[in-house]
């Protein structure tokens, strides 16, 4: 128990010290904020048949909970997704290997030390709200039991169900990399729905829905969660609501939570391998002949692709760091990259303007999202530091080389789009590019990590070019509409200064290691 407890107190310190926490408490913070919009705000988030509880304790709690399951799941998971990876690129595991430390102690501790990463934030995010709430000054009565017990039945359980997630996917070699985290963000988009009602909070939403409809007349019967505008027609009016306490049916409702922790947390004992290597060669042996493949292609397109580049030295720079981002991608990835370009050249364009375009982009995320990070994963940040090349030319170079990766994967739509002289759709993947490769390089240069981007860029990317979300679509599916509203615009200047901070950022950066 007492090796037990120094793991746990260990892993803590260290995990907690990590910029990404840090990063990962103001966001939560600032989403506290933003979904407690002030009362003559124009906007308002939980909006039940025209109307909203005021600020108690009650209303607040209950919201709280409802904000921390819709997005804990997914801001969290990409946090905690590097438990036992900071021991592998650290290059300490083979020392834990050694030590007495059972399997079972070095995962739970993990887990444990999750868990209470995850509570941490839901602390600072009660503590934000009971703040809310007395500057509001809609209600100064404050009731802690009202305010956490939401949080206790039904967003602690699904903490449990995070962590054993995420330590799962960590101990499974395949879902281990950036598959990982973009199969997880499908997973939560489509469970998201079935997690409120398991856990409860949904008998709590119809509850609410009841008893308004017996205070009030009855409009339209409807209940959103999300941002509903205000206007003078159709104000938003408040009532008081005092809640409601927790039902056995609510507790009985933590059950299968605690079921899914469980055996995820068995399959991640059992695919654990204890930083073994021998399952890394063994991994080796059985891909020799799609390795042997690529590396044949490869040597076929590098002396193509040198003799078009060698020139100018910029070009040529940029192909060699386009070669790094593509070192280790498999046959099949290279295949996926030509198969979207041949839908792309099949499909109707409705099709490929709102699925299949989109789709080729994210086939690349896994690439782009090493920029601005590269190397300090590599561990080459001392060389580049001290190197006579200017940072300025070798970030631009890089940026060039996944500016170009993406151009690529777009090709089809380009030559389609080029065929019937729709300009303006070039000029709009020229943009979309431009801002999802400056993304990735302010993501991987704030967060020194590749899952800040992986995390962020599927939201977008769902929200946007896919649901169609005019101020999130990046690309503009819909084209008139997009430049009536100025979207494209927006995110070119989102773009070029996103790149401008990416670059300042890395400088510092390695002015810092300069320094030390």
């Amino acid at each position: 128990m007492n090796r037990l407890w120094q793991s746990i107190i260990a892993d803590f310190k260290q995990r907690t010290r990590q910029q990404s926490y840090m990063i990962t408490l103001l966001l939560m913070a600032a989403l506290t904020l933003l979904f407690f919009p002030s009362p003559e705000s124009e906007y308002q988030t939980l909006v039940i048949n025209g109307y909203r509880g005021i600020y108690n304790s009650a209303w607040v709690g209950i919201c709280l909970a409802l904000l921390n399951m819709l997005l804990l799941p997914l801001i969290c998971f990409y946090l905690l997704k590097s438990a036992i990876e900071v021991d592998r690129r650290s290059q300490t595991g083979e020392l834990i290997a050694a030590t007495p430390i059972s399997k079972q102690t070095y995962l739970f501790a993990k887990w444990s030390v999750s868990v209470f990463i995850l509570i941490s934030i839901i602390c600072v995010m009660v503590v934000g709200s009971i703040a809310i709430q007395l500057y509001y000054g809609e209600s100064y009565e404050i009731d802690l039991w009202l305010l956490i017990w939401p949080q206790l039945i039904f967003v602690l359980p699904m903490l449990f169900v995070i962590a054993s997630i995420a330590l799962m996917f960590e101990t499974v070699k395949w879902l281990r990399g950036g598959w990982g985290n973009l199969i997880y963000f499908f997973l939560w988009n489509g469970s998201t729905v079935y997690i409120i009602e398991s856990a409860g909070i949904g008998s709590i939403m119809r509850a609410l829905d009841k008893e308004v409809e017996e205070r009030f007349p009855v409009i339209d019967g409807k209940t959103n969660v999300g941002i509903t505008l205000a206007d003078d027609n159709n104000p938003i009016k408040t009532f008081v609501w005092q809640g409601i306490e927790p039902t056995m049916g609510d507790v009985w409702a933590v059950l299968p939570f605690l079921i899914i922790s469980l055996c995820c947390l068995i399959v991640a004992y059992f695919c654990f391998d204890r930083f073994s290597i021998n399952q890394t060669k063994k991994s080796e042996q059985i891909s020799w002949i799609s390795t042997n493949v690529t590396s044949k292609v490869s040597h076929l397109l590098d002396s193509v692709m040198s003799s078009l580049t060698n020139s100018f030295m910029f070009t040529q720079l940029a192909y060699l760091e386009l070669k790094l981002l593509l070192k280790n991608r498999s046959m099949f990835w290279f295949m996926g990259l030509i198969g979207g370009n041949i839908a792309q050249l099949t499909v109707e364009k409705p099709l490929l303007v709102a699925v299949i375009l989109p789709i080729s982009w994210l086939w690349c995320s896994l690439v782009i999202s090493q920029l601005g990070q590269f190397e300090k994963q590599s561990r080459t940040q001392e060389l580049i530091s001290y190197s006579q090349k200017s940072l300025f030319s070798q970030g631009l170079t890089c940026y060039f080389a996944a500016w170009s990766l993406l151009m690529l994967a777009g090709l089809g739509s380009i030559i389609r789009f080029a065929s019937s002289a729709e300009w303006l759709l070039i000029v709009q993947l020229i943009i979309a590019v431009s801002f999802t490769v400056s993304l990735a390089y302010f993501c991987g240069a704030l967060s020194g990590t590749k899952r800040l981007f992986e995390g962020v860029y599927p939201i977008l990317w769902y929200m946007g070019p896919i649901q169609g979300a005019l101020y999130l679509d990046f690309f503009g599916s819909n084209s008139q509409i997009s430049w009536s509203a100025g979207v494209p615009y927006v995110f070119s200047l989102t773009a070029v200064v996103v790149l401008g901070l990416a670059l300042t950022l890395r400088k510092r950066s390695h002015l810092f290691q300069k320094l030390i």
